[in-house]
């Protein structure tokens, strides 16, 4: 190129991927550069394109480092990063004081960016010893083919070849690629297949390049096709039984007689024989087989530094092994198959592990599966709540969060959470309501723990502290859940009058009425419930009563009229209270409107149950015609069991007054529909109308001739069916005067003496009864008859 023809330089530099140094506190950006040389009119003479990187060192990051800050000042300082990158490099300096903290061997590692979060994957140096030599920087896709033939010589060449192919998988840009390459997936399955038990660091890299699929639904058919869910599978059941064999040796003890350690022959690789796949293994580098722990040559210091190397290994190709059966579970074919072959065992199994990332994983997994009953019967097999306790005690908030879903989910078993109670789970778990993150799935828990009626008794102790929470909460979705608990729990004495102490009643009804909120004022119904109770109630009857016939409502009213209806004190005056809030004329309003709601009438009708206990309020009642309305309302809902029996018992009561009973004969139709009501199919309902009847039958003497021959009908309707069915022959109807037998048209005219009272109550035993009644029975025997309450 002529130096005379170049007038300009053009350089160009785009930013690439952020990532974690392997071995220092430092972030490395990578970046392409495009240089060009340009003529005069701008025209590209000579242009070159190179990839490099910058290192941006951090130093003095610690325990205290504020994440936030710092990444804001790399952003800041560093022209390669875009401020809307701020969120990933916070992510990656988090990570790097968490791995700064635990004291993590340091390796290459990245962090990818799945489903819009931040998903960071530790490769130690643990896991990869060959870490140094093949770094992430060293694997190149054009070098693809030479990693390939890796994976068929010898074991460090396999480790070194997975490894390479992993870190390409890792890159979501080469999956396609990679996924289209029928020699290298039927490469990589083969040596899973064949080689996942001779070297656990080999296993790692392979399953970790699948995993790289799994996170994409459109590669799923791959991993299915490779059997790899199966092979997983088989990897974590046979980590899990040598984990119990490394711990018994550890221990000096025998190996659970339930989980034998299956000793398989190696099957040979291609162009590979034993000796030279064994080399490089877990079994070279570290164990050759745990027998190694019993060389006295080893301190027990030195016994347990290997067994912590091994367990660390073991547990990042578990959660990798995991992960990825997790992800493939989404199709529900793929989870049945799974839970055939007791996915659910093995979760549990390594629930006794200490590692919390390890722990997070399974519990979601077992989240996921616990929304089926197949699954939850098998968790109870295992007796998966013994297991869970310890993790709500974990430093994770992530693992005790995803422990109480996990509780949740199976809280909607009742067998789960009879368990639950037992184990004394309730008061651990409301101490963990005060923390934000966890309130909303702790009260949904605690809710359905106090389904039951035996588990009440054990929230006494905790209960003032969530009826305090409830008081110093705003009005949100969690409070409506601590209230439904609370209405659920206030139905138990003593937990009801746990919640009213320190001023709490007082507190709660000022709260109700300021929102005007329907479910706090059901809870205080439910409080009300409790007798013992009703007396601290008296102050608050006039905002109440107001409250009824101002509020527009109706469930906030409904719920008022249930707390006035269980008031059942005498020193309550109901008439003025009645008068002073003109409730009359509401409730002859609600109860004459077609279109009411079914269960406000009904709380209205057991209002004026209690009120009518007063007798100045029956008079009140009879006055204002509500009676009347009630018979109405009578006629309207006489299929309606409930309303039925709640209108005559305020009948029941009117009638406790002389004064009323004339009223209720002589004004209206109340005694003919008791009788009528006689026979209803409801046995309560026939109870009380038979007392109502006494009443009136001991007041009116008119009514209770009639009173005692309907309830001789009805008390006999069998047998008098029988007499009027009864056929004469037409030479015995000329022959006698009167028939044989007495059929209910000749009761209503037959004249019985008095004397025969006794016959019509205790009949002969040996007399047939068709003989009962004879002509000279009187009807004025019946005064004295009086039929016991049906």
């Amino acid at each position: 190129m002529d130096p005379e023809i170049a007038k300009y330089m053009r350089t160009e530099r785009k930013p690439g991927s952020i990532d974690v140094h392997p071995n220092i506190d430092a972030i490395i950006l990578s970046y392409d550069i495009d240089v060009q040389i340009l003529g005069a009119k701008e025209n590209p003479l000579h242009g070159e394109k190179k990839s490099l990187r910058k290192t941006v060192e951090l130093p003095m990051i610690n325990s205290r480092t504020d994440c936030h800050a710092l990444a804001k000042e790399v952003v800041n300082q560093c022209d390669l990063i875009h401020h809307s990158r701020l969120a990933e490099v916070e992510q990656i300096i988090y990570y790097l004081k968490k791995r700064k903290l635990h004291g993590a061997v340091k390796g290459p590692s990245k962090i990818d960016v799945v489903k819009g979060s931040f998903i960071p994957i530790l490769i130690t140096g643990d896991i990869d010893k060959n870490g140094d030599k093949a770094g992430y920087a060293e694997a190149n896709y054009n070098n693809l083919s030479e990693y390939i033939d890796l994976l068929y010589e010898g074991m460090p060449e396999k480790t070194r070849g997975a490894h390479l192919i992993q870190l390409l998988a890792r890159d979501p840009e080469n999956l396609e690629a990679l996924s289209k390459n029928e020699t290298l997936i039927s490469a990589l399955g083969r040596v899973l297949r064949e080689d996942w038990k001779r070297s656990i660091t080999l296993s790692t890299h392979l399953v970790f390049t699948f995993f790289c699929f799994s996170m994409y639904s459109q590669f799923h058919e791959i991993i299915l096709k490779c059997k790899v869910g199966s092979i997983c599978m088989d990897i974590i059941d046979f980590e899990l039984r040598r984990y119990d064999k490394w711990k018994a040796d550890l221990e000096g003890s025998a190996a659970p007689a339930d989980t034998p350690i299956v000793k398989k022959s190696c099957p040979n690789s291609a162009n590979a024989n034993i000796k030279a796949a064994m080399d490089g293994s877990i079994y070279d580098d570290l164990t050759t087989s745990m027998e190694n722990l019993d060389d006295k040559r080893l301190s027990p210091e030195q016994k347990m530094k290997r067994f912590r190397t091994l367990v660390r290994k073991q547990e990042h190709l578990l959660r990798v092994a995991y992960y990825l059966l997790l992800n493939i579970a989404e199709d529900e074919s793929v989870e049945e198959k799974m839970s055939k072959r007791n996915i659910v065992g093995l979760l549990i199994k390594a629930l006794d592990r200490d590692n919390d990332d390890l722990l997070i994983l399974v519990t979601t997994f077992l989240k996921k599966l616990s929304i089926m009953q197949c699954n939850k019967d098998v968790m109870a097999t295992y007796n998966i709540i013994d297991k869970l306790p310890k993790m709500l005690d974990s430093k994770s908030a992530d693992l005790v969060h995803l422990t109480l879903k996990l509780f949740f989910n199976l809280s909607f078993d009742n067998k789960f959470r009879s368990v639950m109670v037992k184990a004394g789970l309730i008061p651990k778990i409301v101490t963990l309501m005060g923390d934000d993150r966890h309130q909303e799935v702790v009260l949904k828990l605690l809710y359905h723990l106090s389904y039951d009626e035996d588990s009440k008794i054990y929230f006494i102790d905790c209960i003032g502290f969530i009826v305090d929470m409830l008081l110093l909460g705003g009005n949100n979705e969690g409070d409506k859940i601590m209230i439904a608990l609370c209405i659920n729990l206030a139905a138990h004495t003593e937990i009801s009058q746990q919640m009213v102490r320190s001023m709490r009643l007082q507190s709660l009804i000022t709260r109700a009425f300021f929102s005007e909120d329907s479910m706090l004022m059901k809870l205080l119904h439910n409080i009300s419930n409790n007798p013992s109770l009703s007396a601290s109630f008296i102050e608050f009857v006039g905002d109440i009563s107001k409250a009824i016939v101002k509020s527009n409502d109706m469930d906030f009213v409904r719920e008022c009229i249930g707390i006035l209806s269980n008031l059942h004190l005498p020193e309550l005056d109901w008439a003025e209270i009645f008068k002073h809030f003109g409730m009359s004329v509401w409730i002859k309003n609600i109860i004459t409107i077609n279109n009411t709601d079914p269960e406000l009438v009904l709380q209205v009708i057991i209002l004026l149950g209690t009120a009518a206990s007063d007798e100045k309020c029956a008079k009140l009642l009879c006055d204002d015609d509500i009676i009347t309305k009630l018979i109405d309302l009578l006629k309207t809902h006489q299929e309606d069991d409930e309303i039925v029996l709640q209108i005559i018992y305020t009948f029941y009561v009117t009638l406790w007054y002389k004064d009323n009973i004339q009223y209720l004969i002589e004004k209206t139709d109340v005694p003919a529909y008791l009788i009528d009501l006689l026979q209803d199919n409801n046995k309560n309902i026939r109870k009380i109308c038979n007392m109502c009847l006494n009443i009136i039958s001991e007041y009116d003497n008119s009514w209770a001739d009639r009173i005692r021959i309907e309830k001789f009908r009805h008390h006999n309707a069998q047998w008098l069916q029988m007499v009027d069915s009864q056929q004469l022959e037409p030479e015995e109807e000329e022959e006698d005067e009167l028939p044989p037998y007495l059929n209910t048209e000749y009761l209503s005219q037959a004249v019985v003496k008095s004397s025969n009272v006794d016959k019509i109550l205790h009949p002969d035993d040996d007399k047939d009864i068709g003989y009962m009644f004879q002509d000279d029975f009187d009807i004025e025997a019946l005064e004295d008859y009086e039929l016991e309450d049906l």
